[in-house]
């Protein structure tokens, strides 16, 4: 009960009780409790709140700092308590619209969700979202604010984050070394960076907002090119799509695309973005190479050599028509066979087998010989070059081998090697002696009879200078001289010369110095077929001293010798003649 206690008087003023009007206020307290205890548990809730909770009075100090504001800033309520909230605790550059906002809310004029930074105790920045709530006695008046805070330090950073990384993102499909395009929803471009405008001549602005199937890609492309692009804005990505865009010049751009479907951080599909490649160039090396690879193929089939190649296996992979020709087996009967195996004879599979290895290996061969046996069973002689062949990361993957067919030549060298055998047996075996030097003037030919009459072995004289081991001093400046035009082309037939034998007898030697040739012409020597002339030379000696004396008997007999020829001429008339 809540009683005014009154005194009662009498007339004449003397007290005589007490009276009170009392007032039932039983259900009053009981509201006055339950407001204390509102009150109460609305400060205990504002303490403990997890969200900082700042308060100013009606002149900006600060009336209200709970735990949570205490936390995140540093400073207790108690260091805060009375404190110009603005001045104190928010820095210049933020001060004036901070002060705004209070300002506003102390007029009655709410703020949902401003930012402002506080600064900590130890000088970190902290950023808040407040709400600032007018504040009002019973009377309604305005007394302060309050605001609910939000420390939205860690949101801002990866806001600001987010927002640098959009930005870098944005920068680094700008700039990137690649083409990117990127379409909306409805099909219409969105992105287009720096390369994409580069290889097609269309700026950014040119593009933005056209459909890019329909204005770019031409109309036996659209349907292809659509699939895929819808496709990707309904989840199924592609990667390596292949798709030509036409530039501003109407040139064609060959683009590698991966297209990528690009969702909202909902993940509701909102376009598709590519990251291209200009092919343009490798599609063209890549025709090249694939004319290159025909026009090889055609020039190694119609090629007018022997060629065969086989795989890492030893199977038959090459076989062009003149290996055809020369074997009599088709590309379709050899190819996929072991070539040594099924062509080669048993002899020789050995050392064929080895040079293959040899050049799978990457060990190559040139000028390799090897039989081949046709298809009627003869044999053909091929002088093959065994060159490796290596795939694009350099692996070896076969050999093939350029032949030449030498059966013909095979056949002439080796007739070659019989006359050469034959001619050599007919200078050895010949009944003249026979002599031959080389450029330099020693002896590399000296056959039976050159031994016979002069007494010196093959052996002795091979190697040795012709002139001036076996010629005497006298005549070997004559004799060189023959020899030195003979090595310089010009032949001499009938030269006499003498040779000295091993026992120091004079050998009187006719000779025919013929120069001899290399099989392009060259000069490399001279051979003489000679004749040993030695007794004819003394017959003629022994005829010229018989006519001298002859001739001196005549002119000193004693009596008169007369002479005439067939016509009757003197010819003969002695010194006795002559005296009478």
């Amino acid at each position: 009960m809540l009683l005014n206690a009154t005194t009662r008087r009498d007339v004449s003023g003397n007290v005589v009780g007490v009276i009170g009007v009392g007032q039932d206020i039983t259900e009053r307290k009981r509201v006055e409790v339950e407001k204390t205890r509102v009150a109460q548990e609305l400060q205990t809730f504002i303490d403990t709140a997890n969200a900082p909770i700042f308060g100013i009075d009606a002149k900006g100090l600060v009336n209200e700092w709970n735990n949570k504001a205490a936390e995140i800033t540093g400073f207790a309520r108690e260091e805060v308590m009375g404190q110009n909230l603005v001045e104190v605790y928010i820095t210049d550059e933020f001060k004036s619209p901070v002060r705004d906002v209070f300002n506003n809310a102390l007029r009655g004029k709410e703020e949902a969700n401003f930012e402002f930074p506080l600064f900590t105790k130890d000088q970190k920045r902290v950023e808040v979202l407040l709400n600032a709530t007018t504040r009002r006695d019973v009377k309604g008046q305005i007394v302060g604010v309050i605001g609910v805070g939000q420390d939205i330090t860690e949101r801002k950073q990866a806001e600001l984050e987010r927002a640098r990384v959009a930005k870098e993102l944005q920068t680094f499909i700008d700039t990137a070394n690649a083409p990117i395009f990127g379409i909306d929803e409805w099909g219409q471009v969105n992105e287009w960076n720096n390369k994409a405008a580069e290889i097609t001549g269309y700026s950014r602005d040119e593009v933005i907002g056209q459909n890019l199937v329909n204005v770019y890609i031409t109309e036996e492309y659209r349907a292809s090119v659509k699939e895929v692009l819808d496709n990707a804005l309904k989840g199924r990505e592609a990667a390596n799509f292949e798709f030509p865009l036409f530039t501003k010049d109407q040139r064609r751009v060959d683009v590698l695309l991966n297209a990528t479907t690009r969702r909202d951080t909902s993940g509701y599909v909102v376009g598709m973005i590519g990251v291209g490649q200009d092919i343009t160039e490798r599609k063209y090396a890549e025709e090249e190479k694939t004319r290159v690879a025909k026009e090889l193929q055609t020039f190694i089939d119609t090629a007018n050599a022997p060629i065969f190649g086989i795989d890492a296996r030893g199977l038959v992979n090459e076989w062009n028509n003149k290996a055809a020709e020369i074997t009599g087996f088709t590309s379709k009967e050899v190819l996929g066979r072991d070539l040594v195996q099924d062509f080669i004879t048993e002899e020789f599979k050995a050392s064929v087998k080895e040079v293959l290895d040899d050049a799978l290996a990457g060990k190559e061969a040139a000028n390799f010989e090897f039989p081949l046996y046709t298809k009627d069973k003869r044999r053909v002689d091929v002088l093959l070059n065994a060159t490796t062949r290596r795939d694009v990361a350099g692996n070896s993957v076969g050999m093939i081998g350029v032949g030449q067919d030498i059966t013909e030549r095979k056949q002439v060298e080796i007739e070659k090697t019989r006359v050469a055998r034959e001619l050599q047996n007919f200078i050895d075996t010949a009944n003249a002696p026979i002599f031959g030097i080389d450029a330099y003037g020693l002896v590399n030919e000296w056959n039976n009879m050159a031994v016979e009459i002069t007494g010196f072995t093959r052996d002795e004289v091979m190697g040795q200078d012709l002139v001036q081991v076996y010629i005497t001093e006298e005549f070997r400046a004559s004799v060189k001289e023959v020899l030195d035009n003979a090595l310089r082309g010009k032949e001499e037939a009938n030269f006499e010369f003498p040779l000295f034998t091993k026992d120091q007898n004079r050998v009187e030697v006719l000779l025919n110095a013929t120069t001899r040739r290399d099989v392009v012409g060259k000069v490399v020597g001279m051979i003489g077929v000679g004749q040993d002339i030695t007794e004819r030379k003394q017959a003629e000696l022994e005829r010229a001293r018989v006519a001298q004396e002859l001739q001196t008997f005549i002119d000193t007999a004693n009596a008169p010798i007369f002479g005439i020829d067939a016509k009757g001429l003197v010819n003969e008339w002695n010194n006795m003649s002559a005296q009478v």
